[in-house]
C-alpha cells in the first residue's frame, strides 16, 4: 500500500469521521433531502462499530422513514437503534411528538430476559424497587438499564437488558458474619394489626418481635384477646422463608399461654403473606389451637386471621 493510501485508510477509520456523517445526515434531514440523509447514515454505519453511535444513526434513519411515511422501515430502524443501545431516546425538542410517541411505544413492547444467580442462593431481589422474588431468578423484563438490589442492603448493580437477548448476572455475596453478630444484625421487630374471624377468643391488636436466622423467621407474639372474658395470648413459632415470587407461604408450630384463667396449649398455623413494600406485608392465616378443657375456653379453636404487618427494621 502506498503512503497516500495508508493515510487515507487512517482518516476513514478515525473517530471523527462518523460524527461528521451524522451531522451531514441531520443537515440533509432538516433540508428535507431524504435521499442524501439516508446515504449519509449508511456511510456512517459503515465507518463505526460504536454501539452508541450506531444507535444515533439508526434513530436518524428512523426519522427519515417517518418523514417519508414509511412506517414499517421506521419501526425497523428504531428497533435496530434500541438493539444497539436500549437506553437510546429521541430529542422531543427536535423530533415531532407523534414520532416520539411511536418510538416510546415500540420501546415499551420490547422485552429481554434477565437471569440472576446469587451465591449463596435465596437472596431477595428487587428490580427498580419492585420485588422479583428470591435468587436464582429468571424472567422477562423491559429493555434498558435497571437497578438490581440484592439483599436488601447487600449489593446494588446496574444491569442493561437488550431486546431479545438474555442478560446473565452472577453475584457472590460476602461470607456471613459469626452467628452471634448475625443474630443481632438480623433482629427484626414488627407490629401487626390483626382481625380474626372464628371462635372466641378473638385476636385484637397484636405485637410481634422476631429474628431471621439462616432464612428462617423465628418470632414471638403477644395479643390482646376479646371473648366471653378478656385475656392475653402469647405465641412463639417459626416461619419458613419465601417460596414463590412475592408470596410467602408459611407453616408455623405455635405454643400458647392464655390468661384468665391461665391455660397452656399448642397450635398449628398456615397461611401466606404478600409484600406491599419493604416494610409492609398483608397476611392471612388459618390457626388451630388445642387447649385443656375449661369453662371459659373450648378445647379446640379454629381462627381465620388477616391483617397488616409493619417491619420498621427491614
Amino acid at each position: 500500500m502506498s503512503a497516500a493510501g495508508f493515510l487515507l485508510s487512517l482518516l476513514l477509520a478515525s473517530p471523527g469521521t462518523e460524527p461528521r456523517e451524522m451531522e451531514a445526515a441531520l443537515q440533509a434531514l432538516s433540508e428535507a433531502d431524504f435521499e442524501a440523509a439516508l446515504s449519509r447514515v449508511e456511510a456512517g454505519l459503515r465507518q463505526t462499530r460504536d454501539e452508541t453511535q450506531i444507535a444515533r444513526l439508526r434513530l436518524i434513519q428512523g426519522e427519515v422513514h417517518a418523514a417519508l411515511r414509511q412506517y414499517a422501515q421506521m419501526e425497523t430502524a428504531f428497533a435496530q437503534a434500541l438493539e444497539a443501545d436500549p437506553d437510546a431516546h429521541l430529542d422531543p425538542e427536535r423530533v415531532q411528538p407523534t414520532v416520539v410517541t411511536l418510538f416510546e411505544s415500540l420501546r415499551s413492547r420490547l422485552q429481554g430476559v434477565l437471569t440472576v444467580d446469587v451465591e449463596p442462593s435465596r437472596a431477595e431481589l428487587h428490580l427498580d424497587g419492585r420485588q422479583l422474588g428470591q435468587a436464582p431468578w429468571q424472567g422477562s423484563v423491559p429493555i434498558g438499564t435497571h437497578t438490581l438490589d440484592v439483599g436488601p442492603g447487600l449489593t446494588t448493580l446496574q444491569v442493561k437488558v437488550r431486546p431479545g437477548r438474555t442478560e446473565q448476572v452472577r453475584v457472590v455475596l460476602p461470607s456471613p458474619a459469626p452467628v452471634s453478630a448475625s443474630f443481632v444484625s438480623t433482629l427484626a421487630f414488627s407490629a401487626q394489626v390483626r382481625a380474626a374471624l372464628g371462635l372466641a377468643p378473638l385476636s385484637g391488636a397484636g405485637m410481634e418481635a422476631g429474628a431471621r436466622l439462616s432464612g428462617t423467621y423465628v418470632f414471638g407474639e403477644l395479643n390482646a384477646t376479646v371473648g366471653s372474658q378478656f385475656g392475653a395470648a402469647a405465641r412463639v413459632g417459626a416461619q419458613a422463608p419465601r417460596l414463590i415470587g412475592p408470596l410467602t407461604f408459611f407453616l408455623s408450630l405455635d405454643g400458647y399461654a392464655l390468661g384468665g384463667p391461665a391455660l397452656f396449649g399448642g397450635g398449628l398455623s398456615a397461611g401466606a403473606s404478600l409484600s406491599l413494600s419493604r416494610k409492609f406485608d398483608v397476611f392471612a392465616e388459618l390457626s388451630g389451637r388445642w387447649l385443656p378443657s375449661s369453662d371459659t375456653y373450648r378445647s379446640t379453636h379454629l381462627l381465620g386471621v388477616s391483617g397488616l404487618r409493619l417491619t420498621p427494621g427491614r
